[in-house]
């Protein structure tokens, strides 16, 4: 297993590093965790078709995670010409959202029947679905007020804080990697993590990358015991 950071900065793109955005490979082939609007130009960077995607798993409907979607289709539309299926998972609302971000950016487009089939699972805490192979568990990320709903995710033996306070109860058990969020350096607020708060209580497990990294996080963190601070397009191998 393969996992690539394609990007590791917060909102306001902090430091220059593109939106946080997580690209997974493994033996049944590659899956992503949320796409911000560079998360198509890392894949560039990288030299990876956006067609060998296969699932795509949003934490929360906030811009910076599901910015890249209508260039996503748009690639797949017109360029890729694809054909393969496309699984997308999200928290409530998010076949809605994402329909009215492609129509916002691509109307005319977005008024014809797309040339894949696309499976959109909306997913609540608590839920454990088994999806192309891989186990998907949705856990309550403390980021947003109600009825808007955020995720912390664990695939297979992945987890994905996704934006949160804190770190859900059960998420990081038996985990090989964390992908955690780590905006602030100081203390977490009521919807981000901070450095200060997460090293005091950091999870056993094995290996913990970090990203959504603000402005001052990354001179702040102090890496080691297994922790990495990501920047655009790291990788590590499972």
């Amino acid at each position: 297993m393969k996992v690539t950071a394609l990007g590791s900065g917060d909102a306001f793109c902090s430091a220059g590093r593109g939106h946080t955005s997580w690209l997974v490979d493994d033996a049944r082939g590659s899956y992503a965790v949320d796409f911000g609007g560079t998360a198509l130009l890392a894949l560039r960077r990288l030299g990876r078709d956006p067609e060998e995607i296969s699932a795509l798993h949003f934490t929360h409907l906030h811009g910076d995670h599901i910015g890249g979607w209508p260039f996503l289709l748009v690639d797949a539309v017109y360029r890729a010409k694809r054909t393969r299926p496309l699984l997308v998972t999200g928290p409530p609302g998010t076949g809605a959202r994402l329909q009215a971000l492609w129509a916002a950016c691509y109307a005319a487009a977005s008024e014809r029947p797309l040339p894949f089939a696309l499976e959109v699972r909306e997913m609540t805490p608590g839920d454990r679905l088994d999806l192309l192979g891989r186990q998907v568990r949705a856990f309550e990320a403390r980021h947003m007020s109600p009825p808007h709903v955020a995720l912390s995710l664990r695939i297979d033996n992945v987890a994905f804080s996704g934006d949160t306070s804190a770190l859900a109860e059960g998420l990081c058990e038996g985990a090989d990697l964390l992908c955690a969020e780590c905006t602030l350096a100081g203390r977490s607020t009521e919807s981000h993590i901070g450095w200060e708060t997460l090293r005091q209580d950091l999870p056993r497990v094995p290996r913990i990358l970090l990203g959504h990294l603000g402005a001052e996080a990354r001179e702040a963190i102090a890496e080691g015991a297994g922790v990495r601070v990501c920047d655009d397009l790291d990788a590590v191998e499972l």
